[in-house]
């Protein structure tokens, strides 16, 4: 049997995000790894001084981004220290969420499993951004759960899980 020592969960604040985690902390209880919630904000990781595109981005732009889902993130962890799982790192970054979800935090931090959402982002969002999470199925160094159905194992409703429609 496989047993997980790091087990990375990616947090976007939607619902199917909330069950992603719940089927995570399940995981690293039963192996008795580390939790590693992880939320990152599409956006520069510095601001750029370049005069192309946007120029200077301000990084207090994304204050009230990053006070969310650290709020978001400190509460899960509190949930899964209530359940048992002893050892809960949070982070909140800002970058590209593909990326830093398969590349950066994963290697840095030896992660073993990545437990992601099917979706997060309404239609729109997909659109534009594309799928994160078949971006990690294709690129990620370690095994990925793709979580598609509730704590029961029912299918998740996309319209119920995702973002509202803009």
């Amino acid at each position: 049997m496989v047993e997980y020592k790091n087990v990375m969960v990616g947090v976007d604040g939607s619902k199917q995000s909330q069950v992603a985690f719940e089927k995570g902390l399940h995981v690293a209880k039963e192996n008795g790894a580390t939790l590693h919630l992880v939320s990152v904000i599409n956006g520069e990781q510095y601001p750029s001084g370049s005069t192309l595109g946007y120029g200077f981005v301000d990084r207090g732009l994304y204050d009230d981004a990053t006070k969310k889902m650290t709020d978001v993130l400190t509460k899960m962890k509190e949930e899964a220290v209530a359940a048992g799982v002893t050892d809960v790192h949070t982070d909140v970054m800002i970058g590209n969420a593909k990326v830093e979800l398969t590349e950066s935090y994963p290697k840095d931090n030896h992660i073993d499993l990545i437990v992601i959402g099917a979706s997060g982002l309404n239609v729109i969002g997909r659109m534009i951004v594309g799928s994160t999470a078949a971006y990690v199925v294709r690129q990620a160094p370690c095994d990925v759960t793709v979580v598609k159905t509730d704590s029961e194992n029912k299918p998740i409703s996309v319209k119920r899980a995702s973002y509202p429609e803009l």
